[in-house]
Protein backbone atom coordinates (compact mmCIF):
# COMPACT_ATOMS: atom_id res chain seq x y z
CA UNK A 1 0.00 0.00 0.00
CA UNK A 2 1.20 3.52 -0.71
CA UNK A 3 1.00 6.20 1.98
CA UNK A 4 1.76 9.91 2.02
CA UNK A 5 3.22 11.43 5.20
CA UNK A 6 2.19 15.09 5.41
CA UNK A 7 4.38 17.21 7.69
CA UNK A 8 2.57 19.91 9.70
CA UNK A 9 4.70 22.16 11.92
CA UNK A 10 4.80 25.78 13.07
CA UNK A 11 6.94 27.86 10.70
CA UNK A 12 7.39 30.44 13.46
CA UNK A 13 9.72 28.13 15.37
CA UNK A 14 12.57 28.95 13.00
CA UNK A 15 12.44 32.64 13.95
CA UNK A 16 13.71 31.84 17.45
CA UNK A 17 16.21 29.11 16.51
CA UNK A 18 19.94 29.62 16.12
CA UNK A 19 21.66 28.77 12.85
CA UNK A 20 23.17 25.75 14.59
CA UNK A 21 19.73 24.54 15.68
CA UNK A 22 18.30 25.00 12.18
CA UNK A 23 21.27 23.08 10.78
CA UNK A 24 20.63 20.27 13.26
CA UNK A 25 16.99 20.02 12.13
CA UNK A 26 18.01 19.88 8.48
CA UNK A 27 20.66 17.27 9.29
CA UNK A 28 18.00 15.18 11.06
CA UNK A 29 15.82 15.39 7.94
CA UNK A 30 18.77 14.38 5.79
CA UNK A 31 19.40 11.34 7.99
CA UNK A 32 15.72 10.36 7.95
CA UNK A 33 15.51 10.74 4.16
CA UNK A 34 18.60 8.56 3.62
CA UNK A 35 17.21 5.89 5.96
CA UNK A 36 13.88 5.87 4.13
CA UNK A 37 15.49 5.84 0.68
CA UNK A 38 17.68 2.91 1.74
CA UNK A 39 14.57 0.74 2.19
CA UNK A 40 13.80 1.01 -1.53
CA UNK A 41 10.19 1.88 -0.66
CA UNK A 42 10.40 5.66 -0.84
CA UNK A 43 8.52 7.58 -3.49
CA UNK A 44 8.23 11.29 -4.14
CA UNK A 45 9.16 13.74 -1.37
CA UNK A 46 9.60 17.49 -1.09
CA UNK A 47 10.04 20.36 1.34
CA UNK A 48 7.80 23.36 0.66
CA UNK A 49 8.61 27.06 0.79
CA UNK A 50 7.02 29.09 3.61
CA UNK A 51 3.30 29.79 3.48
CA UNK A 52 3.81 33.49 2.69
CA UNK A 53 4.80 32.27 -0.82
CA UNK A 54 1.51 30.39 -1.21
CA UNK A 55 -1.26 31.33 -3.63
CA UNK A 56 -4.81 29.91 -3.60
CA UNK A 57 -6.74 29.40 -6.82
CA UNK A 58 -10.46 28.84 -7.34
CA UNK A 59 -12.61 28.72 -10.48
CA UNK A 60 -16.26 29.64 -10.10
CA UNK A 61 -18.66 29.85 -13.07
CA UNK A 62 -15.67 29.89 -15.41
CA UNK A 63 -13.94 32.82 -13.69
CA UNK A 64 -10.60 32.37 -11.97
CA UNK A 65 -10.05 33.90 -8.50
CA UNK A 66 -6.48 34.15 -7.16
CA UNK A 67 -5.64 35.07 -3.58
CA UNK A 68 -2.29 35.42 -1.81
CA UNK A 69 -1.71 33.13 1.13
CA UNK A 70 -2.28 29.45 1.96
CA UNK A 71 -5.58 27.60 1.84
CA UNK A 72 -6.06 27.55 5.62
CA UNK A 73 -4.56 29.69 8.37
CA UNK A 74 -3.74 27.34 11.25
CA UNK A 75 -1.24 27.19 14.09
CA UNK A 76 0.80 24.62 12.19
CA UNK A 77 1.43 24.69 8.44
CA UNK A 78 2.06 22.02 5.82
CA UNK A 79 5.81 22.08 5.31
CA UNK A 80 6.51 19.01 3.19
CA UNK A 81 5.71 15.37 2.59
CA UNK A 82 7.05 11.89 1.90
CA UNK A 83 5.38 9.06 -0.01
CA UNK A 84 6.32 5.45 0.64
CA UNK A 85 5.20 1.87 0.19
CA UNK A 86 4.40 0.03 3.41
CA UNK A 87 3.16 -3.49 4.08
CA UNK A 88 0.86 -2.29 6.85
CA UNK A 89 -0.53 0.94 8.28
CA UNK A 90 1.57 0.32 11.40
CA UNK A 91 4.73 0.39 9.30
CA UNK A 92 3.68 3.74 7.81
CA UNK A 93 2.92 5.11 11.31
CA UNK A 94 6.33 3.95 12.54
CA UNK A 95 8.07 5.90 9.75
CA UNK A 96 5.91 8.93 10.45
CA UNK A 97 7.03 8.91 14.10
CA UNK A 98 10.67 9.08 12.93
CA UNK A 99 10.17 12.34 11.01
CA UNK A 100 11.93 15.13 12.96
CA UNK A 101 8.87 17.40 13.10
CA UNK A 102 6.80 14.67 14.77
CA UNK A 103 8.44 15.89 17.99
CA UNK A 104 6.98 19.37 17.85
CA UNK A 105 4.42 19.18 15.05
CA UNK A 106 2.12 16.54 13.58
CA UNK A 107 2.45 14.04 10.73
CA UNK A 108 -0.73 13.17 8.84
CA UNK A 109 -0.65 9.67 7.34
CA UNK A 110 -2.97 9.11 4.39
CA UNK A 111 -3.31 6.14 2.00
CA UNK A 112 -2.68 6.98 -1.65
CA UNK A 113 -5.15 5.84 -4.30
CA UNK A 114 -3.38 4.18 -7.21
CA UNK A 115 -3.73 6.00 -10.54
CA UNK A 116 -3.23 4.38 -13.97
CA UNK A 117 0.17 5.22 -15.45
CA UNK A 118 -0.15 7.67 -18.34
CA UNK A 119 3.10 8.09 -20.26
CA UNK A 120 6.56 8.45 -18.76
CA UNK A 121 7.08 10.58 -15.67
CA UNK A 122 9.52 13.45 -15.73
CA UNK A 123 12.59 13.15 -13.53
CA UNK A 124 12.16 14.86 -10.14
CA UNK A 125 15.87 15.60 -9.96
CA UNK A 126 17.17 18.91 -11.27
CA UNK A 127 15.95 21.51 -13.74
CA UNK A 128 15.79 20.30 -17.37
CA UNK A 129 18.93 21.26 -19.29
CA UNK A 130 18.81 24.67 -20.91
CA UNK A 131 15.65 25.76 -19.13
CA UNK A 132 14.88 27.99 -16.17
CA UNK A 133 11.96 26.38 -14.40
CA UNK A 134 10.94 25.98 -10.78
CA UNK A 135 9.09 23.23 -9.02
CA UNK A 136 5.63 23.92 -7.59
CA UNK A 137 3.21 21.72 -5.70
CA UNK A 138 -0.49 22.12 -6.43
CA UNK A 139 -2.44 20.99 -3.34
CA UNK A 140 -6.04 20.00 -4.03
CA UNK A 141 -8.61 20.85 -1.32
CA UNK A 142 -12.21 19.82 -1.77
CA UNK A 143 -15.19 18.89 0.38
CA UNK A 144 -15.37 15.13 0.87
CA UNK A 145 -19.13 15.42 1.27
CA UNK A 146 -19.41 17.16 -2.10
CA UNK A 147 -17.38 14.42 -3.79
CA UNK A 148 -19.47 11.66 -2.24
CA UNK A 149 -22.68 13.40 -3.28
CA UNK A 150 -21.91 13.21 -6.99
CA UNK A 151 -23.55 10.74 -9.31
CA UNK A 152 -21.50 7.86 -10.65
CA UNK A 153 -21.50 9.36 -14.16
CA UNK A 154 -20.25 12.70 -12.77
CA UNK A 155 -17.49 10.95 -10.81
CA UNK A 156 -16.39 9.05 -13.92
CA UNK A 157 -16.39 12.24 -16.00
CA UNK A 158 -14.30 14.08 -13.38
CA UNK A 159 -11.88 11.15 -13.17
CA UNK A 160 -11.52 11.28 -16.94
CA UNK A 161 -10.65 14.98 -16.77
CA UNK A 162 -7.95 14.23 -14.20
CA UNK A 163 -6.50 11.50 -16.42
CA UNK A 164 -6.48 13.85 -19.41
CA UNK A 165 -4.76 16.62 -17.44
CA UNK A 166 -2.17 14.19 -16.07
CA UNK A 167 -1.47 12.83 -19.55
CA UNK A 168 -0.97 16.34 -20.92
CA UNK A 169 1.35 17.35 -18.07
CA UNK A 170 3.44 14.20 -18.51
CA UNK A 171 3.63 14.68 -22.27
CA UNK A 172 4.87 18.25 -21.79
CA UNK A 173 7.50 17.12 -19.28
CA UNK A 174 5.99 19.36 -16.59
CA UNK A 175 4.62 16.67 -14.29
CA UNK A 176 6.99 15.31 -11.64
CA UNK A 177 4.49 13.47 -9.44
CA UNK A 178 0.85 13.47 -8.47
CA UNK A 179 -1.59 11.31 -6.57
CA UNK A 180 -5.13 11.38 -5.22
CA UNK A 181 -5.40 10.60 -1.51
CA UNK A 182 -7.86 8.22 0.10
CA UNK A 183 -10.67 9.64 2.21
CA UNK A 184 -10.08 11.45 5.50
CA UNK A 185 -11.80 8.60 7.35
CA UNK A 186 -8.61 6.59 6.77
CA UNK A 187 -6.29 9.38 7.92
CA UNK A 188 -4.15 9.02 11.05
CA UNK A 189 -2.22 11.82 12.76
CA UNK A 190 1.08 10.96 14.46
CA UNK A 191 3.09 13.03 16.94
CA UNK A 192 5.77 12.41 19.54
CA UNK A 193 5.17 13.90 22.98
CA UNK A 194 7.63 13.22 25.78
CA UNK A 195 9.19 10.49 23.68
CA UNK A 196 5.88 8.63 23.40
CA UNK A 197 4.13 8.12 20.09
CA UNK A 198 0.58 9.48 19.97
CA UNK A 199 -1.73 8.34 17.15
CA UNK A 200 -5.23 9.70 16.65
CA UNK A 201 -7.84 8.95 14.03
CA UNK A 202 -8.61 11.61 11.47
CA UNK A 203 -6.70 14.24 9.51
CA UNK A 204 -4.47 16.94 10.99
CA UNK A 205 -7.14 19.65 10.84
CA UNK A 206 -10.90 19.33 10.60
CA UNK A 207 -11.96 21.90 8.01
CA UNK A 208 -14.79 22.29 5.52
CA UNK A 209 -12.45 21.19 2.71
CA UNK A 210 -9.81 18.49 3.01
CA UNK A 211 -6.59 17.77 1.17
CA UNK A 212 -7.55 15.30 -1.53
CA UNK A 213 -4.42 15.03 -3.66
CA UNK A 214 -1.59 16.93 -5.29
CA UNK A 215 0.43 17.55 -8.44
CA UNK A 216 4.11 18.40 -8.34
CA UNK A 217 5.07 20.21 -11.55
CA UNK A 218 7.68 22.26 -13.36
CA UNK A 219 6.60 25.79 -14.26
CA UNK A 220 8.46 28.80 -15.68
CA UNK A 221 6.99 31.06 -13.01
CA UNK A 222 4.12 31.44 -10.55
CA UNK A 223 1.75 32.66 -13.29
CA UNK A 224 2.20 29.43 -15.21
CA UNK A 225 1.76 27.38 -12.03
CA UNK A 226 -1.48 29.28 -11.28
CA UNK A 227 -2.71 28.62 -14.83
CA UNK A 228 -2.09 24.89 -14.34
CA UNK A 229 -3.85 24.96 -10.97
CA UNK A 230 -6.94 26.54 -12.53
CA UNK A 231 -7.22 23.57 -14.91
CA UNK A 232 -7.52 21.03 -12.08
CA UNK A 233 -11.15 19.89 -11.91
CA UNK A 234 -11.40 20.48 -8.15
CA UNK A 235 -10.65 24.19 -8.69
CA UNK A 236 -14.28 24.51 -9.81
CA UNK A 237 -15.70 23.24 -6.52
CA UNK A 238 -12.81 23.41 -4.04
CA UNK A 239 -9.48 25.20 -3.70
CA UNK A 240 -6.00 24.64 -5.14
CA UNK A 241 -3.05 25.88 -3.07
CA UNK A 242 0.08 26.63 -5.12
CA UNK A 243 3.36 26.41 -3.19
CA UNK A 244 6.96 26.59 -4.46
CA UNK A 245 9.04 23.52 -3.60
CA UNK A 246 12.08 24.38 -1.49
CA UNK A 247 15.59 23.64 -2.75
CA UNK A 248 17.10 21.30 -0.18
CA UNK A 249 20.05 20.17 -2.30
CA UNK A 250 22.49 21.87 0.09
CA UNK A 251 21.40 19.44 2.82
CA UNK A 252 21.30 16.32 0.65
Amino acid sequence: MQYVLLIHAAESRFATMTQEAVGAVMQAYGDFTRDLMATGRAGDCAALEATHTATTVRVREGRRAVQDGPFAETREQLGGYYTLRAETEEEALAWAAKIPDARGGSIEVRPVIGMPAVGAAASPMGVPAGESRKQYILLIYESAAAREGRSESDRQATFGRYLALSAELRASGQMIAGDPLDGVAKARTVSLRGGERVVRDGPFAETREQLGGYYRVWARDLDEAIALAARIPAAETGTIEVRPVADTSAYA
